[in-house]
């Protein structure tokens, strides 16, 4: 399993780009393949079959997911381009950004949490919620492992 997952994770820490259409297209790459990879994942840690009424709920989750995603990537790359000069309003701008993308990943795993645990109970939802924060605090320290603190330039 987490051989899988590494793998995701790689691609996912792939260093990141400035011009935007290449930021658009890489993107795209990393949420298709981190998308497949996961999905993988989930299945085989859920365990559920491929009729299980889980499955369009975590699609839904998944949309919303990779939006949430992509603001934090642009948000990375926008930290990236003013950290060599950043003032107090680029400061204060990302960090209100940031808190906010983790709130709403936060809040999409709560708001998603009830579907889940509907369709499937709450052990299972549980273990969806433990797999997703897994995921993603894995995702994170990578990326955070790769962007230089303020004031390291």
């Amino acid at each position: 399993m987490k051989t899988k997952l590494f793998f995701a994770l790689m691609l996912f820490a792939l260093p990141f780009i400035s011009n935007a259409q290449q930021i658009n297209d890489e993107i795209k790459l990393i949420q298709s393949a981190f998308g497949m990879e996961k999905r993988a994942l989930v299945e085989q840690y859920m365990e559920l079959p491929a009729d299980s009424p889980f499955w369009p709920v975590y699609e839904a989750y998944e949309v919303e997911r990779r939006e949430l995603m992509k603001e934090r990537v642009f948000i990375i790359n926008e930290y990236l381009e003013k950290l060599p000069k950043l003032t107090e309003t680029d400061a204060d701008a990302l960090a209100m950004k940031a808190m906010k993308n983790n709130a709403g990943l936060n809040g999409l795993t709560a708001k998603h949490y009830k579907k889940v645990k509907k369709s499937i109970g709450a052990i299972n939802a549980a273990k969806f919620v433990q797999l997703e924060n897994y995921v993603q605090n894995t995702i994170l320290l990578a990326i955070s492992e790769r962007l230089p603190f303020i004031g390291e330039l």
